[in-house]
């Protein structure tokens, strides 16, 4: 592989994306400090990788197209795929990756996923676009998986969802979140971050949330990083007991649970494409 490492630069940020997944694998601010988890062999060996064909682990590791089986690795193969640098300046790049000989044997679809980085000030919008290039629909799921990093530990920190959310999260392996994670205020509602929470790496999920942002704040009440959501079907938050990060992760697409699904199609919140038709999703990180 001949990767590369682009870097996007304005005055409030220094933002680094690897041709290796199209990830990003640094966010800085002007006095150096690095706002983005970097990998470490202990909790976490990941940054902000992209999910795609799939989003979480497929049951058996095994995808189902038309009757036909295909093996596929947890969140997908964009991460571990090599992307083409299309177009590059001091505040935008724009990555495609496109279906091959390889892709095929895991994936059966032709596509084309376009992933554009843009600096709007304090912010990065991030945006997805697919264009299915098959004879036949195409069934995939796309998702986000930044990690924040959190010096102070994860209990010094608060994820406050724009609205008061109607439907309360759960964790994915048991369907279940305690109240004691969750509060209310002020319209909004709060998920409160501990080792507790996510005790055994489990993921919190708010599935179809009514908010579309949501602030990482410190126990002080400072906003440390803003994410906005819109059109996302749901929101995964995970993390690991005694780390310093947290992944706020916009999904369109969900994990699977219990019994796998009998074909790609069946799978939740699983997304379609006409043939020749594309699809457009973005979110916006804000750093503090």
């Amino acid at each position: 592989m001949s990767l590369q490492n682009i870097c996007l630069k304005n005055e409030f940020l220094t933002v680094k994306i690897n041709t290796l997944g199209a990830e990003m694998t640094s966010i800085q601010t002007p006095d150096g400090e690095e706002k983005l988890h970097q990998p470490d062999m202990v909790f976490w060996n990941g940054r902000a990788p992209v999910l795609f064909p799939v989003c979480g682990t497929p049951i058996g590791d095994k995808i189902t197209v038309d009757g036909k089986e295909y093996s596929m690795n947890e969140h997908g193969f964009a991460k571990d795929s090599e992307f083409n640098l299309m177009e590059c300046s001091d505040d935008l790049a724009v990555f495609s990756l496109v279906s091959n000989d390889e892709t095929k044997k895991i994936y059966p679809y032709d596509f084309e996923l376009i992933i554009t980085y843009k600096l709007l000030g304090k912010a990065i919008d991030v945006s997805y676009e697919i264009i299915n290039d098959s004879e036949e629909k195409m069934y995939f799921s796309i998702g986000s998986h930044e990690g924040y990093i959190l010096l102070e530990g994860l209990s010094e920190y608060e994820i406050h969802f724009e609205k008061e959310e109607s439907k309360k999260p759960y964790i994915f392996e048991t369907r279940l979140c305690s109240d004691n994670h969750i509060t209310s205020k002020d319209g909004h509602s709060i998920l409160k971050l501990s080792d507790e929470l996510f005790a055994d790496s489990v993921t919190v999920v708010y599935e179809n949330p009514d908010s579309d942002a949501v602030q990482l704040k410190n126990k002080a009440g400072e906003t440390k990083i803003r994410v906005e959501f819109e059109e996302f079907d749901n929101l995964f938050i995970w993390s690991c007991p005694m780390s310093q990060f947290v992944c706020i992760e916009p999904w369109c697409g969900n994990a699977e649970f219990g019994e796998a699904p009998k074909d790609i199609s069946e799978k939740d919140s699983i997304q379609a494409l006409e043939a020749g038709e594309q699809f457009e999703r973005h979110h916006i990180i804000t750093v503090y």
